[in-house]
């Protein structure tokens, strides 16, 4: 069995190559994402652990109730066929076995390192051999929480990004993708604001015929725009700061610097990097924005060359076919 690395809000996980993201929202602390082939469906769904931690038995007595609760409404008799301990992950776990329409399989659990209440549902047909061993394949190569950063893997591409960049937005149409990660730091006088934008397009020498060969073209002329949209800064401009090797592709590197509002003076400092693929015939777009925000009357320091080391690595990590 060919299998393909997925990985999606703090999750990293092996599947098979025929098994595709169909639905996802939340973020790293609260959500879920389905994966789908045919006759496969498998569902990862979790939610912050309370500040007043429960043992976990009690969760699934929790979800069980609300589980019959929901089908009831439905005119739908949810049975347990099967309850059992387990381990996913080097964390105690339990597996249900529900039947109502159809069997369904949880694997439920506690992970503290991401502090989330993770559960696992399996909806398969028929449940044969094969089933037992994708399940096996599943949570044996499954990660619930990372070291240092997450893996965002996903339509054969890659990159990485701090834990503490949450998902802000995703949008998955055909030919192209959209991705925006966000850390946001409040206090009484200041704004810290970070985000990380990626985004792919597809079939790029027929959309794009006339630029996608020269990036810094093709951003002027069919990006920069939306881009501007994205950022909410009408008034910006990006120079042209060097070219980097990506993968054996030419990518364009460009900054651009403002200064903005009146009672409220913020300082935004965005780099970005755009380059043709071959191998996905896709143009590839990613940005790093970083943005200081406090009243007019106090002093502003954008950290620098910390944007820039986040810019490089998250680069360096990129794989884009």
């Amino acid at each position: 069995m060919k299998l393909k690395e997925i990985g999606w809000n703090g999750f990293l996980v092996k599947v098979p190559e025929e098994m595709h993201l169909t639905r996802q929202g939340g973020n790293a602390e609260k959500g879920t994402f389905l994966l789908e082939s045919e006759g496969y469906v498998t569902e990862l769904s979790w939610n912050p652990i309370p500040k007043k931690p429960k043992p976990l038995l009690s969760l699934v007595e929790t979800f069980i109730d609300r589980t019959k609760k929901e089908s009831k409404k439905k005119k739908r008799k949810v049975t347990l066929k099967e309850k059992r301990d387990t381990i996913v992950n080097t964390h105690e776990a339990v597996y249900l076995c529900l039947k109502s329409v159809i069997e369904e399989r949880y694997y439920i659990w506690q992970c503290k390192e991401s502090g989330r209440i993770i559960s696992a549902r399996f909806i398969i047909k028929p449940f044969d051999e094969k089933a037992r061993l994708f399940i096996k394949q599943f949570l044996s190569t499954l990660r619930c929480h990372m070291k240092e950063k997450n893996v965002w893997s996903l339509m054969k591409m890659r990159f990485e990004a701090p834990k503490s960049f949450l998902l802000s937005e995703a949008k998955f149409e055909v030919g192209r993708a959209h991705i925006i990660l966000a850390e946001n730091k409040l206090s009484a006088f200041e704004e810290r604001t970070k985000r990380i934008y990626v985004n792919y397009f597809s079939m790029a020498n027929i959309v794009f015929k006339d630029t996608y060969e020269d990036p810094d073209k093709w951003f002027e002329k069919n990006h920069f725009k939306n881009f501007k949209k994205s950022l909410k800064k009408w008034r910006i401009h990006f120079e042209t700061s060097g070219e980097r090797k990506l993968e054996g592709h030419k990518a364009v590197i460009k900054q651009a610097r403002t200064t903005s509002g009146v009672y409220t003076r913020s300082t935004d400092l965005c780099s970005i990097a755009c380059w043709y693929c071959q191998e996905m015939n896709r143009m590839y777009f990613l940005a790093v924005y970083s943005k200081v925000a406090r009243p007019i009357f106090l002093k502003r320091r954008l950290e620098e060359e910390e944007h820039n080391k986040l810019f490089d690595e998250i680069l360096e990590s990129f794989k884009c076919h």
